[in-house]
């Protein structure tokens, strides 16, 4: 489509909002850019304190080798791990340790042999305890919930009246994480467990709620993973617009309708007003929509900043060519 003279090109959309509509939007861009900056010291503080608390819980292990207990840590290790070479190291350590109490309690010269064996055995084991350690780290972040981010709370099975899993960190509010990473693998999971307690209620829902449930899971999983930092960043704006939606209006929309009766209808002389099944509907279509709207705002961001790097290119390749 040709944009009449002077008018404003297709793609401004933005020049058609309301005023009151684009103060309020300007207004939430510059209050989400300024906790931002202001917590940008604090995220990278308290995501590294997480993990180093992490890590030091999950390598306390290391203090039966520290304590001469190598068999018991490596033991430990090889049943929470199930790795028989551990078992084999754990039996080594045994027979070591055994050796060194059987020379130190023999007497005469077999006491130096022992002393030596002692202090050798209790060198070895923390040596070898270090060692195996990182592999030790690796295996359970990757059995971990969230193998990127170990640290992060799992979500237990009991879950709220919302579906969210009772007594985890929420998405907003507060208390809410702060790291992008872990932000949208929270986002992920809320989105995840509203799609489950609307899989779960069934009948409950009207027809076309599970449809358009699952189309706002579907539709904010790539926006939260961009969000992370996984691909072009998403603007400040757009990335509240779709955590809001996951972590606030979809898990309140269902658990709104499904603390009702089945079957509740207004009372007498509320005719006209929507029915219950009709509001949940009404709340699921907007949400799909303002997340359809977000996703084209991204996709016109790439295209845009696609042409703008193909002309960058062009331009210096026409230079190269003349400065030939």
């Amino acid at each position: 489509m040709t944009p009449s003279p002077g008018g404003p090109a297709p793609s401004d959309r933005h020049d058609d909002v309301p005023p009151e509509r684009a103060a309020e939007r300007a207004a939430v861009v510059a209050r989400r850019v300024g906790q931002d900056v202001g917590r940008q010291v604090g995220r990278r503080v308290t995501t590294a304190a997480r993990r180093q608390g992490w890590q030091a819980r999950t390598s306390a292990w290391l203090l039966l080798p520290v304590a001469g207990l190598p068999w018991v840590g490596f033991g430990y290790i090889a049943w929470k791990g199930r790795r028989p070479a551990w078992a084999g190291a754990a039996a080594l350590h045994l027979g070591v340790s055994a050796g060194a109490v059987t020379a130190l309690v023999a007497g005469d010269w077999w006491t130096v042999l022992g002393v030596l064996a002692a202090g050798g055995g209790w060198g070895a084991g923390v040596a070898h305890g270090l060692v195996a350690n990182p592999r030790w780290l690796r295996l359970q972040a990757e059995r971990s919930a969230s193998p990127s981010a170990p640290w992060l709370q799992p979500l237990g099975s009991s879950t709220g009246a919302d579906g969210s899993p009772s007594g985890a960190p929420r998405l907003l509010g507060p208390g809410a994480p702060t790291d992008p990473a872990e932000r949208a693998a929270l986002g992920q999971h809320e989105a995840a467990a509203a799609l489950e307690v609307a899989v779960r209620a069934g009948t409950a829902l009207p027809p076309a709620a599970l449809p358009l449930v699952r189309q706002v899971h579907d539709a904010a999983l790539p926006l939260l993973a961009r969000g992370a930092g996984r691909g072009t960043p998403l603007p400040a704006l757009d990335l509240y617009e779709v955590e809001a939606v996951v972590g606030e209006h979809l898990p309140a929309a269902l658990a709104q309708y499904l603390v009702l009766p089945p079957g509740y209808r207004p009372p007498p002389g509320a005719e006209g007003t929507p029915s219950p099944a009709e509001s949940l509907l009404a709340q699921l279509r907007s949400l799909v929509e303002l997340l359809a709207e977000v996703t084209e705002r991204v996709h016109e961001h790439d295209a845009r900043q696609l042409r703008v790097q193909a002309a960058f290119l062009g331009d210096k390749v026409r230079r190269s060519d003349l400065e030939l």
